[in-house]
C-alpha cells in the first residue's frame, strides 16, 4: 500500500495534546481536517494511548507541553484534555503566535474566569456551529424571547458535564441577561453528592428566571446514548430551533417562515471540532466580551449550589462575592 500524501506546503502546523481517555478522539478530529494541517509533534502522559498516536502520525512524542511548543512552534495545539497540564497557566505556556483550542473549559471556579478574550478557546462551541452561524439572520429578527431552552447531551468522550453546563450557559446569556434566579437538580450515576467541578458526571437540569418575566430551561449531560445539542427560542409570535447543523423558524400556527442547513440530524462531535478549528486557523476568533465567562461560570455554579440547597441561587450574588 502506499505511504498517504503528505499535506500541502500551506498546511497549517499543528500539535496535540491528549491523554488516554481522549487520544482517540484526537485522531479522529486530525482525520477530519485532513490535509488542512500539518501535525508536528503529539504530546501527553506517558501512555499507551498517546504513543499510538504519535506512531500513527508519524510525530515524536513529548510529555512536557512547554518544551513541546518551544521546540516545534506551531500555529495551533489541540488539547483533548488536561491530563498533564495546569488549565490556569496553559495561556502563558503559549508561545507568540500560537493558539490553543481546548475540548474542556480552561476555567472552573469563578476567580479563574479569564477577563476577556486570549489565545485559547474552548471547542466545540454552539454558536460557533454550522447550524447556528446559519441561523444568525432570523435570530437577529426574533423579537425578545419568552422561553428559551437549551439540551446538549453527549458521550462520556465527547465533552465533561461541566464542558457542557458552560457552553449551554454561554447560548442561553447570548439572548438573555443573567438570570435572576437559578434551580436545578443533577444526579451523578456513580452516586457521588458533592465531586469537585471537573470531575462531575450524570445529568444537570436547571430551571432559570428572568427579570423581565421570560425563563431558560436548560439540560447537559454527558453519559446520554449520543450526542447532540439543540436550541428552542420561543417569542410571542414564532418558534425558532436550532440544531447543531440547521434550523427551522416556524409562525406560531407552524407555518415555516426560514429554514437552513440540515436540522434532522446531529453533526459527529469531531466533524463539529474540526469544523471550528479549520475557521479558527484561518480567521482566529474574536475572544468573549469583558465577563462573559465569568457571568456564564456564575450559571453554572449557581445551579450547583441550587442542587446542594434545594432553593433558587442568584448568579448575580455568587459575581459579587466573587468581586
Amino acid at each position: 500500500m502506499p505511504a498517504p500524501a503528505p499535506p500541502p506546503l500551506d498546511a497549517a502546523e499543528v500539535a496535540v495534546w491528549a491523554g488516554p481517555e481522549r487520544a482517540g478522539l484526537a485522531g479522529d478530529i486530525l482525520d477530519r481536517m485532513a490535509d488542512a494541517v500539518r501535525p508536528l509533534a503529539v504530546g501527553g502522559p506517558a501512555c499507551e494511548a498517546v504513543a499510538d498516536l504519535g506512531r500513527r502520525l508519524g510525530c515524536p512524542v513529548e510529555h512536557d507541553l512547554r518544551r513541546l511548543l518551544n521546540d516545534r512552534p506551531v500555529a495551533s495545539v489541540l488539547v483533548a484534555e488536561f491530563d498533564g497540564i495546569d488549565p490556569l497557566i496553559l495561556g502563558k505556556r503559549l508561545p507568540t503566535g500560537t493558539r490553543a483550542l481546548c475540548l474542556e473549559p480552561r476555567a472552573a471556579e469563578l476567580h479563574e474566569a479569564p477577563a476577556g478574550g486570549d489565545a485559547v478557546v474552548s471547542a466545540p462551541r454552539f454558536l460557533d456551529a454550522p447550524g447556528h452561524r446559519a441561523a444568525a439572520e432570523p435570530l437577529d429578527a426574533l423579537p425578545p424571547p419568552r422561553l428559551i431552552r437549551f439540551s446538549s447531551l453527549g458521550r462520556p468522550t465527547h465533552g465533561s458535564l461541566l464542558a457542557r453546563s458552560l457552553d449551554a450557559w454561554a447560548v442561553v446569556l447570548a439572548y438573555a441577561d443573567l438570570p435572576e434566579t437559578v434551580t436545578a437538580s443533577a444526579h451523578d450515576p456513580a452516586g457521588k453528592t458533592d465531586p469537585p467541578i471537573r470531575r462531575r458526571r450524570g445529568w444537570l437540569a436547571a430551571h432559570a428566571r428572568l427579570a423581565d418575566g421570560g425563563a431558560v430551561l436548560v439540560e447537559a449531560a454527558d453519559t446520554a446514548a449520543r450526542s447532540r445539542r439543540e436550541l428552542s427560542v420561543l417569542t410571542a409570535d414564532a418558534q425558532l430551533t436550532v440544531s447543531d447543523t440547521g434550523y427551522e423558524l416556524r409562525q406560531s400556527d407552524g407555518n415555516v417562515l426560514d429554514a437552513g442547513g440540515d436540522n434532522r440530524d446531529a453533526a459527529g462531535f469531531a466533524d463539529l471540532v474540526a469544523d471550528q478549528w479549520r475557521r479558527d486557523l484561518e480567521r482566529p476568533r474574536p475572544g468573549s466580551r469583558p465577563g462573559a465567562d465569568a457571568e456564564a461560570l456564575a450559571c453554572v455554579h449557581a445551579a450547583l449550589l441550587s442542587v446542594r440547597t434545594g432553593q433558587p441561587e442568584r448568579p448575580r450574588q455568587l459575581l459579587k462575592m466573587q468581586g
